[in-house]
């Protein structure tokens, strides 16, 4: 009989608090971490074709270690998922037993040196036709490797953790039946999707619809954003992944924007701002498209008059707002990029933006009519 791990009730008390938590899994992730003798843990949801990660929650990883992971597509070299994604939901394993067969390249073997690990202790939790739902918990070389005993202690939490996914599942699609945030969206002129906290695409308005329908480096599948470019992908995921931990209250409020080049023609602006929890949405975020063929972007003279700034560091925003980066913003204005780069540094300090993506998304909001 598997022994109950000490603080069960406390875990299992966690796990459906997650239900309503604004931050999800997370808090429920650290006290499993602590009660297992981990290091770290996640929650994920990873797409099994093509092989990506589209959203986790996640205890004891850095967000340096998160862009590293993503960066790189790491996933596609993590010997867990691999086995994970090929099973039915199941019972907790080892990872050990799955490491002789497996041959990572230089990055993945070089990570695992440099975090000491050594083991993970992982479940699939639940499958659609198309995703997975992982759970994995690290252990270092000075932890030591998962013993039976104690993956049969964790198997005792696995039928509540497989409810309690299926309910916030069930809770996150209920949402979809509301019409007040609907309603709103329906009458914005740009193309606007409502994402929820899983970055699942609720709702788009008709705009949103017409864009998907003639751009094709974009579709939306499966409720999910799919892009054509993997780097585009990658960077969505990451953006998107921020907003919505700030809507959350996980971090603080943050916007980002992101640009989807086009051959011949000016690129889509992607803004995405957090929706704060309420009533209505436990978190989420709005991806609002610009398309600069159809609708002016603001002018250096309105940036300046609006945000205080001078004319050279008006001319360097409107230029970062319509998608160039700084090397060609140097070269459009006949200035150096160290030149550049000073005058992002005052826009930052007038703005109090911290990042361009920030900054754009501030100075469309304000200015674009």
């Amino acid at each position: 009989m598997a022994v109950m791990l000490q603080n069960e009730p406390e875990l299992l008390q966690a796990l459906y608090h997650s239900l309503t938590d604004r931050e999800g899994f997370h808090a429920f992730l650290e006290k499993l971490t602590r009660a297992i003798g981990g290091c770290a843990a996640q929650l994920l949801v990873i797409q099994r074709q093509p092989l990506r990660m589209e959203h986790l929650w996640y205890h004891g990883l850095t967000r340096e270690f998160l862009d590293w992971y993503l960066e790189n597509n790491m996933i596609a070299q993590d010997v867990v998922t691999n086995q994970a994604v090929k099973q039915s939901p199941g019972v907790f394993q080892s990872a050990l037993p799955l490491l002789p067969d497996f041959r990572p390249d230089q990055d993945y073997s070089r990570w695992e040196n440099d975090q000491d690990m050594l083991d993970s202790a992982w479940l699939v939790v639940d499958t659609t036709p198309t995703h997975s739902f992982v759970l994995t918990i690290q252990r270092t070389v000075a932890q030591g490797p998962y013993q039976q005993s104690e993956l049969d202690s964790l198997d005792r939490l696995v039928p509540h953790i497989r409810q309690a996914v299926q309910l916030y599942r069930q809770l996150e699609a209920r949402t979809q039946d509301d019409a007040t945030l609907a309603a709103v969206i329906d009458v914005l002129p740009d193309a606007t999707f409502l994402l929820d906290s899983l970055a699942t695409v609720l709702h788009s308005n008709k705009a949103a619809k017409d864009l998907i329908d003639r751009e094709r480096c974009l579709v939306v599948r499966d409720q999910r954003f799919n892009f054509a470019e993997q780097d585009v992908h990658r960077a969505f995921f990451r953006a998107s992944a921020m907003v919505v931990r700030s809507s959350m209250g996980k971090e603080d409020y943050c916007s980002e924007t992101l640009f989807l080049k086009r051959a011949g023609r000016s690129p889509l602006i992607f803004v995405i701002r957090p929706i704060e929890s309420g009533e209505l949405l436990a978190g989420g975020a709005l991806v609002t498209v610009y398309e600069p063929d159809s609708r002016p972007l603001p002018r250096a003279v309105h940036i300046a008059s609006y945000f205080d700034l001078s004319s050279a560091e008006a001319q360097v925003c409107e230029r970062l707002v319509a998608g160039r980066e700084v090397q060609a913003i140097a070269d459009e204005l006949g200035r150096s990029v160290e030149t550049v780069r000073s005058h992002l540094k005052h826009i930052f300090q007038k703005t109090g933006c911290s990042r361009q993506g920030e900054l754009i998304s501030r100075v469309l909001a304000a200015l674009l009519r």
